[in-house]
């Protein structure tokens, strides 16, 4: 009986150790992206987003010149809403912490700027695929922790799902029940750089003409890596279905744009990390899954935009500007105007706060946000009674 019992603490022991993971780091969730530390050549680590969604690693310009790493192969690379211009950089040696993840790579040189000047804090650089297809790496977003492993030696928790591989992007299915009772089948690229809930993708929902079935909606400019902005609107299905989790009166995004992956003909849409973020999340490509577990934030309600603004930093990165002004949102009628810096909210400094903050501070339904503006004229008060748009 001993023996057996040594035995299988032994076991357990082993069990337990082949799933260390080889590699540890920190992670901050900065609004709906993921910021990882990665160092590039030996430099400094870096401020990298880490996108499922992103085939080729990407670093900026600045950053790329401040290193005085050869840009010499200029040409464009597919962004989700087209193409950018870009400059490939070669034989470059990757690190997570302190984690060699690649030696020998080529990263994609483009201007982030204005993806900055969206999140609201620099970006320094993009990665995805040349992470996750030589290694398991696992979302902790429990601990704020990505875990790299080796091959099978992995933690198995949560709902195993079969993937495949679309421009190097992860592809589940699930179904959509539509606000006319409509149950669709769908596909969805698994993009854990995307600050939204789902998208859909232009095709599919132009065949499904989605957006007379998702209720009252709004447009909004879709700001990616590029400087190109494109329309979309956003709306709510009725359900979700993701075969392993359910979302109930979603609110998702239905794209317009005719290039990149969101005009992919045989995809139906994206899931962003607005959703991605309410699991755990441990990628294997060798094998072709992805498991998925429930963590803390997996009850939580997905809030929408309840003032009618977007806003976003200005390209010094010194000042909160209105960027978007919604028809028929409380802001419509206030007199602000696209442009206008936006103060202070709430009595509080926009210096003193994050772009985050800001945003959070305009969802909370049923309350009064008072907000100063400058503008042209001067600065004003404006009151906003904030209400969901959907």
């Amino acid at each position: 009986m001993k023996k057996i019992i040594a035995v299988a603490l032994l076991m357990v022991s082993v069990s337990l150790y082949a799933q260390k993971p080889e590699g540890v780091a920190s992670f901050e969730l900065y609004g709906d992206h993921i910021i990882i530390p990665i160092v590039v050549d030996g430099s400094e680590p870096m401020s990298f987003i880490f996108d499922s969604g992103a085939g080729y690693t990407v670093i900026d310009f600045d950053a790329a010149k401040a290193m005085k790493l050869n840009m010499d192969h200029k040409g464009d690379v597919a962004g989700a809403q087209g193409a950018i211009k870009a400059a490939a950089i070669k034989h470059n040696s990757i690190e997570l912490g302190t984690m060699k993840l690649e030696s020998d790579i080529t990263i994609e040189a483009i201007d982030l700027n204005h993806l900055s000047m969206s999140i609201g804090r620099k970006i320094d650089g993009i990665i995805g695929y040349d992470l996750l297809h030589h290694h398991v790496a696992r979302l902790n977003y429990d601990d704020m922790k990505v875990e790299i492993y080796k091959d099978d030696a992995y933690p198995t928790s949560g709902k195993k799902v079969g993937f495949k591989l679309q421009s190097a992007i992860p592809v589940v299915k699930g179904y959509v029940t539509l606000n006319n009772g409509e149950r669709l089948d769908a596909s969805f690229f698994v993009n854990t750089g995307a600050g939204t809930t789902m998208d859909f993708n232009t095709p599919f929902a132009k065949k499904n003409k989605v957006i007379n079935k998702t209720g009252d909606h709004y447009s909004y400019l879709v700001k990616g890596v590029g400087n190109k902005e494109t329309v979309h609107y956003e709306g709510r299905v009725e359900e979700l279905d993701l075969k392993f989790y359910s979302f109930s009166k979603v609110p998702v995004g239905i794209s317009q744009t005719t290039g990149g992956i969101q005009a992919h003909k045989k995809v139906s849409g994206i899931l962003g990390n607005k959703l991605l973020s309410k699991f755990n999340i441990l990628f294997d490509y060798k094998n072709n899954v992805i498991y998925f577990e429930p963590n803390g934030m997996a009850e939580k309600t997905v809030p929408v935009n309840c003032s009618g603004l977007d806003v976003q930093m200005s390209s010094d990165m010194s000042k909160v500007l209105i960027h978007q002004v919604q028809e028929n949102g409380p802001a419509a009628d206030s007199g602000i105007n696209v442009n206008d810096e936006l103060v202070s909210i709430n009595g509080k400094a926009t210096s003193d706060l994050s772009l985050i903050e800001i945003e959070d501070m305009l969802k909370k339904p049923g309350t009064t946000a008072e907000l100063v503006v400058k503008g042209t004229s001067g600065e004003k008060t404006v009151k906003l009674e904030l209400e969901e748009l959907l």
